[in-house]
């Protein structure tokens, strides 16, 4: 695609090669589509004041998220150049934005592409044609603002749907059937871990367009993290190079075979003080001794450990999110239960009405408990990245690799934030047969149809916490 100005300003300002903000794009493609075969070819940094405003005015305080738009995909027949002046045109479904894995057409050589588990947005362009099969793509990198999001089942549900209030965009839940990570089907082979989550938003400033990038996917260069299988178990991925051994291990088989020679001190020595020295006599005499390079592959792995430390506190935080969540769905659960066994041989419409509630109530929650559990598979997918193969790397490539990881790690930390948990969510029986779900939104007093004279949706208590109820006088 060839860009062209405006009269008045450029809307796309190229990227510099080698520059940092080229190397983050290019690792975060590497790390998106799970491959090196990847080559960033040219990028473009949009430059639209205005749109930049629109977002920061209506995004601010809301979880934002980098997704990968294909040029190819983009909806209601808008161009690149159309979105990057004046921002996305979005229908009453809104616009779909995928967060994690892509999976390019033919992407593998095996045949893992037709079909079955899910392993990321299945991108329907096949590119550019290149000369030896190679295939040119074009994406847009762009910021959304999903804030809190409503749970539906399929996008086609929010043709017909109202969003609530207080929620910022529809989350689309995928099979989890689609959802699961593939270990034993191809062991030892990516991708070992897959992050995929939908997204629409319905209003326009909530997209903004960041970056439009030219890379071209080459599927006869050689793969780095395709990983050999272990040579002691033949299951896992081998991870580790014993020379002692000359054999590639998996990380459980290195931890059983060389549990025993650990290494102790850690201290470097010199032949003069194997003889003479601080290691000629007592204890420290019956230390091992091992190469540099051999200390060097055993710091090596013991930096993962730290790489996970580093948003330990966060997913701590985010893991308590998640159990609670878990206590307030059980809660709702066993409410309605008791609810049910109370109210239905008296009313049973009643019934109905909290069983829909119940439902809804369930909903909102597991919508929330789906996005806490969305950043913490964020980090766990960027982290598994480092750990299962980028560590794998020839040291050099391997500094360059982790100072651009922890940019993308850096950029994830300050987008991600942790929503505000909703209140309690027991559902009991008031008075006269009323029905409450606490901590919900309040409706006005209306006459519901079908329901018989006197029930009516009750509107917020004076004084007290918005609820949501239904109520049948006498």
């Amino acid at each position: 695609m060839e860009l062209h100005k405006a009269p008045d300003q450029p809307f796309a300002v190229p990227v510099t090669r080698r520059s940092p903000e080229w190397g983050w794009l290019e690792y975060l493609l590497h790390a998106s589509c799970s491959t090196y075969r990847i080559r960033l070819r040219s990028a473009w940094s949009v430059a639209n004041k205005r749109l930049s405003m629109e977002f920061d005015s209506r995004c601010k305080g809301l979880l934002q998220l980098h997704a990968w738009l294909p040029v190819a995909e983009i909806p209601f027949g808008q161009t690149v150049e159309d979105i990057c002046r004046n921002g996305f045109k979005a229908g009453h479904a809104g616009v779909s934005f995928h967060v994690g894995n892509l999976q390019l057409p033919s992407l593998y050589n095996d045949g893992r592409d037709r079909g079955g588990n899910d392993r990321g947005h299945n991108v329907k362009t096949r590119g550019r044609s290149l000369p030896a099969g190679r295939r040119l793509y074009e994406f847009l990198l762009c910021r959304i603002g999903a804030g809190r999001s409503y749970l539906i089942d399929a996008p086609s549900h929010a043709e017909t749907l109202a969003l609530p209030p207080e929620y910022d965009s529809f989350f689309v839940r995928h099979s989890p059937a689609n959802e699961q990570v593939v270990n034993e089907e191809f062991p030892g082979v990516l991708p070992r871990h897959v992050l995929h989550h939908e997204y629409m938003v319905r209003d326009p400033a909530q997209a903004l367009p960041v970056y439009l990038v030219h890379f071209e996917f080459d599927p006869e260069m050689p793969e780095l993290l395709n990983l050999p299988l272990c040579d002691s178990c033949g299951l896992q991925a081998a991870l580790v190079f014993c020379e002692a051994d000359d054999a590639i291990l998996c990380r459980p088989c290195d931890s059983r075979i060389h549990s025993a020679n650990k290494l102790e001190c850690k201290m470097p020595v010199c032949q003069h003080c194997r003889k003479l020295g601080n290691h000629s006599a007592g204890e420290a005499k019956k230390h091992r001794l091992i190469s540099l390079r051999e200390a060097y592959q055993h710091a090596l792995k013991a930096s993962s450990a730290t790489a996970h430390g580093i948003l330990s506190e966060r997913q701590r935080v985010e893991s308590q999110q998640v159990a609670d969540l878990d206590k307030k769905l059980v809660a709702v659960q066993e409410s309605t239960q008791a609810l049910e066994d109370g109210i239905y041989d008296q009313v049973q419409l009643a019934v109905k009405q909290g069983q829909a509630l119940a439902e809804e109530q369930a909903s909102l929650f597991m919508a929330d408990e789906l996005e806490a559990k969305r950043q913490l598979d964020q980090a766990s997918w960027m982290d598994s990245f480092l750990d299962d193969h980028v560590k794998n790397l020839p040291p050099p490539d391997f500094m360059n690799a982790w100072l651009l990881h922890a940019k993308v790690r850096e950029d994830v930390s300050q987008l991600g934030r942790l929503t505000q948990a909703r209140g309690s969510a027991m559902l009991r029986l008031e008075g006269g047969l009323r029905l409450v779900a606490d901590d919900a939104k309040a409706l006005q007093p209306v006459t519901r149809p079908g329901l018989g004279d006197g029930m009516t949706a009750a509107a917020r208590p004076q004084g007290g916490t918005p609820r949501a109820r239904f109520v049948l006088d006498g």
